[in-house]
């Protein structure tokens, strides 16, 4: 009798262990795939005259918000439209500002006059987000960025914001039509997180047809 209950109970302990072992694998597989990372969706976003597709965290819900232009010989059209941070949201800003370009004003300029356009814009519209979100930069990187086939940038900027460090993301892809940008700004602490986030966000930026 005793050795039957030696067996039962060893075979009890070899199905306990067996169990763990299962559950361990699960674990392990579970964070090989990625499981509990933030859940990204396909979406369309409109500018005033081409569309991006883009894999977001959240559901973009408001319609691209058409804003004045001053009085410019290459750009026709700008629509502005900025999702602050809200309930399971990752990111403190998503932002997507267009500019629509008029490109037969621009192309009879020369390729040598449209890339330095391009540069400006580059650089005058990181002073107005700037300014707008009164923030103190402490450095800039800029790099090259091939969005599905398409020529951009990503510029990666330090800064101080309210008292808090603060890393902004921008993607900018330049189409013939119209200048894309989007912004990401996050707390700095979570680069980890956050900032990985926004740089799968931004692979997945492409031009629609």
């Amino acid at each position: 009798m005793r050795n039957i209950d030696f067996w039962c109970r060893r075979r009890a302990l070899c199905r306990w262990r067996s169990g763990v072992l299962c559950f361990c694998l699960i674990l392990l597989l579970c964070l090989a795939a990625g499981c509990g990372q933030t859940k990204l969706t396909k979406q369309t976003v409109d500018g005033a005259s081409t569309s991006i597709a883009i894999d977001l965290p959240f559901t973009l819900e408001s319609a691209p918000q058409r804003e004045a232009v001053p009085e410019n010989p290459y750009i026709t059209a700008l629509t502005n439209r900025a999702v602050t941070q809200a309930k399971g949201m990752p990111f403190h800003l998503t932002q997507f500002t267009t500019f629509a370009i008029k490109r037969d004003a621009l192309q009879a300029k020369g390729d040598a006059f449209a890339q330095q356009y391009r540069e400006e814009r580059v650089a005058a519209f990181l002073q107005a987000f700037e300014q707008n979100a009164q923030i103190t930069e402490n450095s800039r990187d800029m790099q090259d960025k091939d969005f599905h086939g398409k020529a951009g940038k990503v510029v990666v900027i330090q800064a101080k914001m309210k008292g808090e460090q603060e890393t902004i993301k921008a993607a900018f892809l330049p189409l013939d039509d119209e200048y894309w940008f989007v912004v990401i700004a996050y707390p700095k602490e979570h680069e980890e997180d956050d900032g990985k986030l926004a740089d799968k966000i931004f692979a997945s930026i492409e031009a629609q047809p």
